[in-house]
């Protein structure tokens, strides 16, 4: 039996029972008895019964000449129905089109985003060639029986080596391994470093990591013959994104594909749109006449990394501990470019700084370089995670350098709550927050001091406790100029005959329940409970235009666009029932499923006023406009396309932010690390469900603790890829992590019409800043934490002043 919502909050009245949705309220997930219950169906329980199975042969190289492909082994073994090289897909599909266009600075070329690679593959992973069979066995069989001779050359797999002179160019029909730099700079960073009191300087390299979903990709494509159209179903992040892309690869009409993204079991940016299996199911599918599926291996969700960077920074400081100069250069390996837009992570690393400090003199410059690495894909944080890490690694060190406590460092250098909205040297305005605030009740809750007087008692111990303490800065909703599509999305709100309300809107969920905070809006406006808000995202035939799911814009952009349309339908509705019942629309109140006139006991039900707009709509309709159906879209209005006198736009329109501690035990003989306790305070703005964001948040943190502690993909000596499996690359596991306390704070966002920031990125960087924090106060000392992550090689590596 289904459970009602607990959102639907029920309170006795003079009037008897009545119920009322609250936006703001915790509301139970819908449809969230069937998610645990196995209920749902998830893009591989849809794949139909007699669909071919496609298997990938991957290039087992990151730089070869492809000199031949031998596919007739693989041909005639059973099963097998058809194979496909680059050079025979090329004659079928084009090159998908680049999902974000370069920036005016950027070097440009030919992408690599073929379905499968022609004439060269310059990553290791790369598709080369591909077979549809029966079965996975039997793909997979023919897979190995495929033979491809390789003319291997040395490949470019570290930036700095990419950018030296004479460098061999890594991506065919480019002239430079540099995509891109850029600079940004406010003050007179000079000048304050020349009179500071304090400097301290280090280097942070930050090793790649991947999003490691729950769910890897999955994709089945179909050939509708009749409809002459595509049908792709699958875990598609942005669908209409996909559809352009797909439809572009494929040299049709848009409108001859459709996509089609049911329940996604998690997708942290990996399943962004670009991926070229997307377009080889579709090509086998109408090639065979047969629907072709492709259920990722998890080696090959491995084999997508992202935040690769290195950070050589400067922090000054004058004699009271006041921060007055930061300096960073940041060189980042953006791997190959292909149709996604992931490389733009990079630019959002040093977008951030200074993050919620005042320090009025910056100087950060930032080099993008491209190597025979895979394509970078979008990951949880989006690059600002890394911003974040550096600058509080900086104030750290200046704290152990002045003597004065972490937190009272930061104290003295908080931006103050009077000074926001305020902008930062990147152009972006910050809109909102009170970080002093947010400081003084973590640390109560936190237990501070105590933990610090615990860290002092161990610090001749071999097992010793460190404390740390972060700041994150989180932008979100982000609109930048040639993404596809950007700055807005769109919803409809219908009013069926029946009385119940649906959803049609371009944002998805990820598997965050983002659909229950919509129907919770819509609800809330109409009076209705939110079981009767049906949401129906991700169906490009169905759906406006949207982005799907990315920056934290489901509820944040979707969310307010379907309730400025509840707002306008509330007015079509409150009309009817003024024809229904008398009097005027403005003396007509929503709640509890009847429109109510004024404050006497007429009233006339949901569903009665849609059948008689249905049934008799001369009457019951009258001075409306029909159908009871409104689509709004929703724009930011924090956003600035136009560039400034530095030549600046901003991208971003909420910044959201946290604080966060963390106690470890780090035993500095074997290098292992052991969370002891954490907290975080975390300000979002207005809150339509807390419940979602302490789940979103507490998952966050999950991810910041895995990244600082365990989480890298390595590669041999050959640069074949060797964390293949969750044995060798490393996520946090539940008995790893502590018990997560969450505290709120609310400042809304000035821009936003209902104050609300994005709340689906905040805690990936609070968490990585904080446990590396923490880490290097457990070594003490003058020793360096120069890595992420602290693996236990490198941290018994800085314990004897070595590099691992």
């Amino acid at each position: 039996m289904r459970r009602r919502p607990d959102a639907v909050r029920e309170r006795e009245t003079g009037e008897g029972r009545m119920s009322e949705t609250v936006p703001g309220a915790s509301v139970t997930r819908l449809d969230g008895d069937r998610f645990v219950s196995g209920s749902i169906a998830y893009s591989a329980d849809l794949i139909p019964v007699g669909a071919l199975h496609l298997g990938i042969v991957r290039s087992l190289h990151a730089s070869a000449t492809i000199v031949s492909i031998d596919m007739t082994a693989a041909l005639g073994m059973p099963g097998v129905v058809a194979g496909l090289t680059g050079a025979q897909a090329a004659e079928l599909c084009d090159a998908m089109p680049a999902a974000m266009a370069l920036p005016a600075a950027a070097a440009r070329g030919p992408l690599q985003s073929r379905c499968l690679a022609v004439d060269q593959a310059v990553y290791f992973g790369q598709p080369v060639a591909a077979i549809v069979a029966d079965s996975v066995q039997a793909a997979q069989a023919a897979v190995a029986k495929v033979a491809v001779e390789y003319a291997v050359h040395a490949p470019t797999v570290n930036a700095r080596d990419a950018l030296r002179e004479g460098a061999p160019i890594v991506q065919p029909g480019w002239e430079t391994n540099l995509l891109m730099r850029d600079r940004i700079r406010a003050g007179n960073a000079d000048d304050a470093f020349a009179r500071a009191a304090h400097v301290v300087k280090g280097t942070m390299t930050i090793a790649p990591s991947t999003s490691a979903p729950m769910e890897p990709l999955c994709y089945v494509g179909e050939w509708d013959r009749r409809a002459q159209c595509y049908v792709l179903t699958g875990t598609f992040q942005n669908p209409h994104t996909s559809r352009w892309l797909v439809a572009a690869a494929l040299r049709v009409k848009e409108t001859q594909v459709r996509i089609v993204a049911p329940a996604i079991g998690g997708t942290f940016g990996l399943k962004m749109a670009g991926h070229p299996e997307e377009v080889l199911v579709a090509l086998f599918a109408r090639l065979t006449g047969r629907p072709v599926a492709w259920v990722e291996e998890r080696r090959e969700t491995l084999l997508a990394g992202a935040r690769s960077q290195h950070h050589t920074f400067a922090l000054a400081a004058d004699e009271n501990g006041r921060l007055i100069g930061w300096r960073d250069s940041i060189l980042a390996d953006v791997g190959i470019m292909a149709a996604g837009h992931s490389w733009a992570m990079a630019l959002v690393t040093p977008a951030v700084f200074p993050t919620v400090y005042t320090i009025d003199n910056c100087d950060v410059e930032c080099a993008l370089a491209i190597t025979n690495h895979a394509p970078w894909q979008a990951i949880r944080g989006y690059g600002k995670e890394i911003g974040n890490l550096v600058i509080e690694r900086a104030i750290d060190l200046m704290a152990r350098r002045t003597g004065i406590d972490p937190v009272e460092l930061r104290r003295r250098n908080l931006v103050p709550r009077d000074a926001l909205p305020r902008l930062l040297p990147s152009g972006l305005n910050v809109d909102s927050g009170d970080y002093p605030a947010a400081l003084e009740q973590l640390l109560p809750m936190f237990g501070y001091d105590a933990w610090r007087a615990r860290a002092r008692e161990t610090r001749a111990d071999a097992i010793r406790i460190g404390v740390g303490i972060a700041f994150e800065l989180t932008p979100e909703g982000g609109a930048r100029p040639g993404n596809f599509p950007n700055g807005y999305e769109t919803s409809t709100v219908r009013l069926t005959p029946s009385g119940d309300i649906q959803v049609l809107t371009g944002v998805t969920s990820p598997g965050s329940g983002s659909d229950t905070g919509i129907a919770q809006m819509v609800a809330g406006e109409l009076g209705l409970r939110v079981d009767q808000v049906m949401v129906t995202q991700g169906d490009t035939d169905v759906t406006p235009v949207g982005t799907g799911n990315a920056s934290s814009r489901a509820l944040m952009y979707g969310g307010t666009a379907a309730l400025l349309a509840a707002r306008d339908l509330r007015d079509k509705l409150a009309q009817c029932a003024a024809n229904m019942l008398g009097g005027g629309k403005a003396d007509i109140a929503l709640r509890d499923g009847f429109a109510w006139l004024g404050n006497t006991d007429r009233k006339v039900s949901i569903a009665d006023i849609a059948l008689g707009v249905h049934v008799r709509p001369f009457t019951v309709a009258a001075n409306v406009e029909l159908p009871l159906e409104v689509t709004r879209s929703f724009a930011p209005a924090n956003v600035r396309v136009e560039p400034d006198a530095q030549g600046r736009i901003a991208t971003y329109p909420t910044f959201s932010y946290s604080v966060h501690a963390v106690a470890i035990e780090v035993d500095t003989e074997l290098g292992n690390s052991r969370l002891l306790d954490y907290a975080v305070v975390h300000d979002c703005g207005v809150m339509i469900n807390p419940q979602l964001v302490e789940g979103q948040l507490r998952g966050a943190v999950a991810m910041g603790i895995g990244t600082a502690l365990y989480e890298e993909l390595k590669y041999d000596a050959g640069h074949r890829m060797i964390t293949d499996r969750f044995k060798s690359y490393l996520l946090p596991r539940a008995t790893d992590l502590p018990p997560i306390r969450v505290g709120h704070l609310t400042t809304p966002n000035p821009f936003h019409p209902l104050g609300m920031k994005g709340a689906g990125e905040s805690g990936v960087g609070g968490a990585l800043a904080a446990v590396s924090n923490a880490v290097a106060d457990a070594l003490g000392g003058e020793t360096q934490l120069e890595h992420v992550p602290a693996t236990p090689a490198r941290v018994i590596a800085a314990l004897s002043g070595r590099h691992a």
